[in-house]
């Protein structure tokens, strides 16, 4: 019996139709699964777009010509006017956070993403093993690729001590680098902001990172300082990878304090001089001006030291809560050019207080009826801290900034987003709006990069950088992770008073040759996998 699907896409232009094409008796002549038919090809490399119908067959792009048979297709996709570029690859995310709890993933789908890289800045789903068997077994809606993170490591074999390790520590933590590797990490992730990759020297992350080396991996630093020390920051990622012999890549790359805004040489001159030693450097960035983390990274880290227990202890000692307060307002809350700080931290989710949930400090103070001082604003970053913590949007980079390091060409684009729960909390629209603000706002309405370009540092730029082989361009042989959208809507909705919203568009997005989105929703189906780096046995 012959059955007829359609899908309907509205898009200005027209509607984009899919049918399903069967025949009672007789087989497709060269059996494409998917034939995407009259669409503009970006094909990731940077390259101009050209014109060609796509040919999916068993996950893969089997054929690319300028006119395809519909006769030869299962199903075609109707796209004129439309563009057909790889599969967004994340290279910086959380999600393994939440992903077996929320296979689906639409918040990234929805922007069509179709690979992320999980285990960054320091920590990852530990034991990889048994993170990858779950993903395996309850299948997952798009690729992951996993970092393994130094924080998480240092922590199951030293807690939170500040202390070099010793030598039988470093053994030990060697051997589950090396075990996260035979697992199929990707390569080492540092945190040398948070906790307790804040008690690291240099020479430990050298000395670890050795366990990489082998397996050809990779090493992305979250760097110690991303205000007046980010280019000793920068150095020190740097030598970890040169003394390895292996790529670095420097997470979400900022100015992120506003002495230093409208300076990105001091950026751009560490890394070309590496470069120009012939070392393998990148950057990764969201496209936004404001943070997110939580309110941990704040503090003096000593403090932490031992624990929860230990810090609440301490700050009984009114020397130390002082001390604290201090380093909180000269850190968080003032400004050297007049800004209003207050209004510019916004708490995106706190548990013990949801209702101070998408409010700012200033805000929140007016709540408990109390006068929006620094000083009250420090008192109530440290009771929040106490109580459980929260994560915290900061506004503290310059729009300039950001235009001038996305032209860079070793840039990357990556979210450092999250598995996101619709509806829950008030966190950074970075997690359902990265990519498709890069196309609305940073190709059409800005001019900042040109269409191709920025898919190149959406697509064939992460993947070179990550080293995988298969995915990121539109050529004969990849994996078929593609999305189809149309240039002139393709946009994002989410804002920081009203994150939880897909962005517009895009139509289709596929991974490995099964449709995972259209017409704005998850079609139900989890065709990822995990994509595992060299070290991979068993």
């Amino acid at each position: 019996m012959k059955r007829t699907r359609q899908f309907f896409y509205g898009l200005g232009l027209g509607a984009i139709v899919i049918l399903l094409l069967s025949g009672a008796c007789t087989a497709p002549k060269q059996g494409y699964d998917i034939l995407i038919k009259g669409a503009r090809v970006v094909d990731g490399s940077g390259n101009p777009w050209y014109p060609a119908d796509i040919g999916i067959r068993g996950g893969k792009i089997a054929a690319i010509e300028r006119v395809l048979d519909e006769g030869d297709a299962s199903e075609v996709i109707a796209a004129q006017g439309m563009i057909i570029a790889p599969g967004f690859i994340d290279v910086h995310t959380h999600v393994d956070r939440g992903i077996l709890q929320n296979p689906s993933v639409e918040n990234y789908i929805s922007q069509g993403v179709t690979t992320v890289v999980g285990g960054n800045c320091g920590g990852h789903e530990f034991p990889l093993a048994e993170f990858f068997a779950a993903a395996v077994e309850k299948g997952i809606a798009l690729n992951i690729a996993m970092l393994a993170g130094h924080n998480t490591i240092r922590r199951e074999v030293m807690a939170l001590k500040m202390e070099a390790p010793t030598a039988e520590e470093m053994s030990r933590m060697k051997d589950l680098l090396d075990r996260e590797m035979r697992s199929g990490a990707i390569g080492l992730s540092t945190g040398l902001a948070y906790l307790p990759g804040v008690y690291s020297k240099t020479e430990e992350i050298v000395e670890l990172a050795r366990a990489v080396a082998p397996y050809n991996g990779i090493y992305a630093s979250h760097i110690r300082n991303q205000a007046e020390g980010i280019s000793g920051a920068i150095r020190e990622a740097i030598a970890v990878g040169e003394a390895n012999g292996i790529s670095i890549i420097i997470s979400h790359i900022k100015l992120a304090d506003e002495t230093i805004w409208n300076r990105p040489e001091l950026i751009t001159g560490p890394v070309e001089e590496a470069k120009a030693r012939g070392l393998e450097v990148y950057l990764d960035q969201y496209p936004y001006t404001a943070t997110s983390s939580g309110f941990t990274s704040s503090f003096p880290q000593e403090v932490f030291e031992g624990g929860k227990d230990k810090f609440k202890e301490r700050l009984n000692d009114p020397a130390v809560y002082l001390r604290v307060k201090n380093h909180l307002i000269e850190r968080r809350l003032t400004s050297r050019r007049g800004i209003n700080k207050l209004q510019g931290i916004l708490v995106a989710e706190c548990r013990t207080f949801p209702d101070y949930e998408g409010k700012n400090l200033e805000q929140i103070l007016e709540l408990l009826q109390k006068e929006p001082s620094v000083e009250n604003a420090g008192d109530l970053i440290i009771e929040i801290e106490k109580a459980g913590g929260a994560s915290a949007v900061f506004f503290q980079m310059d729009e300039a900034d950001v235009e001038t390091l996305m032209r860079l060409p070793y840039l990357m684009i990556g979210s450092d987003g999250a598995v996101q729960v619709r509806g829950r909390g008030f966190p950074h629209p970075r997690s359902y709006g990265t990519f498709p603000r890069i196309i609305g706002r940073y190709v059409r309405e800005k001019g900042v990069l040109r269409l191709e370009e920025a898919i190149r540092k959406m697509t064939s730029l992460p993947a070179q950088a990550l080293k995988i082989k298969d995915r990121g361009q539109i050529r004969e042989g990849m994996w078929a992770d593609v999305v189809v959208f149309d240039p002139q809507t393709f946009e994002d909705a989410a804002t920081f008073a009203s994150p939880h919203q897909f962005g517009r568009g895009p139509a289709f997005v596929l991974v490995n040759g099964e449709i995972v989105f259209n017409q704005g929703g998850w079609t139900g189906r989890l065709p990822g996998k995990p994509l595992f780096g060299k070290g991979k046995t068993g």
